[in-house]
């Protein structure tokens, strides 16, 4: 007499389901566009991608199987992420391969110390310009106040690197003015691609988070189309002017929380809090398409 078959592991319908394969693929390649761009821009072709796709969907599938409490045995893997049993044992040697690590640069701590501190900025709370050396407030005073393991001359340096400041001498003082009010690395630095990965990734991840039916995660946008040009301009600018008073707000608050929550043995979560504003430069369209006109308010999913 055989051996009974194996019983199958038990798998619950997530709640509120997914739609067909077929569209989950169509949202996946609209939001693969613009990275595809990306990617072309700096010389990287499919077959790059692909190979660095191998090691990344086996990685999800481990923890898909681990989160259904399910065995992560080469087969397993193979069966659910598509890739030959070879290419996971493979991964199983070798591991993934080496990604932009996450963690806030020196200089994007600084101008959050800058712009959130009041000692540091003027009347409209904005960043104000700085003497190099000298007591409080100087560029000097809010370095250390962030880090006593960098010298200030460093972290200036890596400012200007970044084209985040200038040095002016006002009335024989050498001193440090912002260029912006904000943290905003040049285009094409190794510092923006990682605030490009991190920034992405996490409005993925809530957005994904949501679509699988889990606890609600913030993720909204406001959507109109059918405007002027000078219409979005105008919008465009509104969204700056909320995003300053947000980001201002949030990083005080932040601030506040980290420092009381230091030492705390369950002090191991993170957060990320974003807006973005986004228009094409469209062709014109006929006149008959510009009197349309609709707005939306996008909810969680």
């Amino acid at each position: 007499m055989g051996r009974p078959p194996r019983q199958l592991p038990s798998r619950e319908p997530r709640a509120g389901g997914l739609p067909p394969p077929d569209e989950v693929l169509a949202a996946i390649a609209q939001i693969l566009a613009p990275l595809l761009r990306l990617l072309l821009a700096a010389g990287l072709d499919y077959t790059r991608l692909a190979a660095e796709l191998k090691p990344l969907f086996v990685e999800q599938a481990r923890q898909e199987l681990l989160r259904e409490g399910r065995a992560d045995t080469d087969s397993a893997l193979s069966l659910l992420s598509g890739v030959h049993r070879k290419d996971v044992r493979e991964w199983r040697s070798n591991g993934l391969s080496e990604k932009i690590a996450g963690v806030a640069s020196l200089s994007s701590k600084v101008f959050a110390r800058w712009v959130q501190d009041p000692l540091y900025c003027d009347r409209r709370k904005r960043p104000r310009a700085l003497p190099r050396l000298g007591p409080a407030p100087s560029f000097e005073t809010l370095s250390r106040s962030v880090t006593l393991d960098v010298h200030p001359y460093t972290a200036l340096g890596e400012l200007l690197r970044l084209g985040l400041v200038r040095v002016e001498t006002r009335r024989g003082v050498e001193t440090i003015v912002p260029v912006s009010a904000g943290y905003v690395p040049g285009a094409g630095s190794s510092e923006l691609l990682a605030l490009f990965g991190g920034n992405v990734a996490d409005h993925a991840a809530a957005a994904v988070h949501n679509l699988l039916g889990q606890p609600s995660q913030l993720e909204q946008s406001v959507f109109a189309e059918g405007i002027t040009a000078a219409s979005a301009q105008q919008l465009r600018d509104l969204a700056r002017e909320l995003w300053l008073q947000a980001r201002r707000e949030m990083i005080e608050a932040a601030t506040r929380l980290y420092q009381a929550d230091q030492g705390r043995p369950d002090a191991t979560h993170r957060m990320r809090f974003g807006v973005y504003y986004w228009t094409p430069d469209a062709p014109p369209e006929p006149a008959a398409r510009a009197t349309t006109d609709r707005s939306q308010d996008h909810e969680p999913t």
